[in-house]
């Protein structure tokens, strides 16, 4: 499962070689959040700027690419879990609303592969160890590096 960092990472040509590879080849489970993630991404563009046609273009072939029978969304389990953690998160490590909303959807998407029992594949090391902690069963690939 990839996390939202992965798709735009490879919008961009950014992966390293040895994932890009190893992603190539795999049998990619999508996660519905970031799929909303991206979609999202669209809606926020600003209209005017020249860059905008391109980028709406490549996250709209990204979403279409995505085989809906291989995309998963949270259960009312998960939600709640990733709401509750979020949340402790959100008062311990004292983040910004900002922060907060993108931590929820990060723990949505940690615990979606989780429950989907896929590796999530993930730049965000940050976040992911801070949910790691909260359930270190979940499989993560990599935090990697982009280029």
């Amino acid at each position: 499962m990839l996390d939202t960092t992965v798709y735009i990472d490879a919008q961009k040509a950014k992966l390293p070689t040895d994932l890009a590879i190893r992603l190539a080849g795999a049998d990619i489970i999508h996660s519905a959040v970031a799929l909303g993630e991206l979609a999202a991404g669209i809606g926020l563009l600003d209209p005017g700027h020249p860059g905008t046609p391109h980028v709406s273009r490549v996250l709209t072939e990204t979403l279409r690419k995505a085989d809906p029978t291989r995309t998963v969304a949270p259960s009312s389990e998960a939600w709640l879990e990733a709401s509750l953690i979020a949340g402790i998160l959100a008062r311990t490590q004292q983040l910004s609303k900002e922060s907060r909303r993108k931590l929820l959807n990060d723990a949505l998407v940690f615990l979606t592969a989780g429950e989907a029992q896929a590796v999530l594949v993930s730049r965000n090391s940050q976040d992911i160890d801070l949910l790691l902690r909260f359930r270190p069963d979940v499989q993560v690939l990599a935090h990697y590096q982009h280029g």
